[in-house]
């Protein structure tokens, strides 16, 4: 019994290997490429009358987004360029994404096009898409005799 144990082959490092993977890149100089793309966040938030999507895209610039709609799935796409007035030379470490990105989310079919809207604040774009009225819940009353 003590000889089967001692047989087993162990493993090639100490740490499982998610934690060795989280080690090796937090103390690793990043090679990671400056473009490519990315995605990001996004929350989708529904109400009676419609969803709200929020989009967390810091450093972007409202003109370098796109948001549309096409059968029943909303895209938002666009672009964030590296540090317009450096370049990457000194950097040691880059974290974060640059490049392209697209998120598409479908939204049930029963949502009215027409209505979307968009706003960006403080790198957080909003995109609200209204429920069509047969989409909406409604009262219906019960009568009586």
């Amino acid at each position: 019994m003590a000889r089967e144990m001692l047989r087993r082959p162990l493993p090639a490092t100490p740490w499982p290997d998610d934690f060795q993977r989280i080690v090796s890149q937090f103390f690793a100089d990043s090679e990671a490429p400056l473009s490519g793309s990315f995605a990001p966040a996004l929350d989708v938030e529904e109400t009676e009358d419609n969803f709200t999507l929020h989009v967390e895209v810091p450093g972007v610039k409202p003109e370098d987004v796109e948001v549309s709609i096409e059968e029943s799935v909303l895209t938002i796409a666009g672009s964030r360029n590296f540090y317009e007035d450096k370049s990457a030379e000194g950097f040691r470490r880059v974290e974060r994404s640059f490049g392209t990105f697209r998120r598409s989310v479908r939204l049930p079919d029963r949502v009215d096009p027409d209505g979307v809207t968009a706003a960006y604040k403080d790198g957080l774009l909003t995109v609200t898409v209204p429920k069509s009225e047969s989409a909406k819940p409604r009262r219906i009353a019960v009568a009586t005799d």
